[in-house]
């Protein structure tokens, strides 16, 4: 068993979250540990991917400026209000 296989793409709507795509690569990474142990070259690519999809997810988080997450803190701030044309 391989993570190298490629699945079809499949619409928005349909497609697994960074989040749950992460929890289902980590049971993944576990179990087959579990079965082969560590020496084993499924294992090491396994936690590879947990390692690549942990690291996307971080970043996703990370790309808020502080402003973005000051005006989130104080909407009524008159730096964030937002006028229309």
């Amino acid at each position: 068993m391989s993570l190298t296989t490629t699945l079809p793409i499949q619409s928005t709507a349909a497609q697994p979250t960074l989040k749950s795509r992460l929890q289902v690569s980590l049971e993944h990474a576990r179990r087959l540990t579990a079965l082969y142990g560590t020496d084993h070259i499924d294992v090491a690519i396994a936690w590879e991917t947990v390692e690549e999809l942990s690291n996307a997810n971080g970043c996703r988080r990370v790309q808020q400026s502080a402003f973005a997450r000051y005006c989130e803190a104080h909407p009524d701030a008159l730096e964030c209000r937002i006028y229309e044309d």
